[in-house]
């Protein structure tokens, strides 16, 4: 292997960083420094279904929860460069209204209310304090 090719090999190993500051602790490139404790709640009468991002890696689908029981609720824990809360429902043909929460380490920091017939409400929590 030439001397270029070497070199590009060790930059493809995130781990060759490791103690590059001295007493560095070890670090992921893709794992990314974000923990949140999350929690999503719907009350309500006439949902459908809800869907909410459980976890927050990377190619991580939509967790989705065929017509709940109100009031619902999850406590999930994000952790990674792309942990989003998002917390959505769609009510019954009939119509509804629901009140979507998400608590990001015990506090709100977002709520929507959605009423209507087969309407949709998407609830984005901000992730930083």
């Amino acid at each position: 292997m030439s001397e270029e090719g070497r070199d590009r090999a060790l930059w493809d190993d995130a781990g060759v960083l490791d103690g590059a500051i001295s007493g560095s602790p070890r670090f992921s490139v893709t794992g990314g420094g974000t923990r949140l404790r999350v929690e999503y709640r719907v009350a309500g009468e006439g949902v459908a279904e809800l869907n909410y991002a459980p976890t927050g890696q990377e190619g991580e689908e939509e967790v989705g929860v065929d017509e709940p029981h109100l009031p619902w609720s999850k406590e999930v824990v994000m952790r990674g460069p792309i942990a989003i809360p998002v917390l959505g429902v769609t009510l019954d043909e009939d119509g509804g209204r629901a009140e979507l929460v998400v608590l990001v380490d015990g506090r709100e920091s977002a709520r929507v209310t959605v009423t209507g017939r087969s309407a949709t409400g998407i609830c984005v929590a901000d992730p930083l304090p």
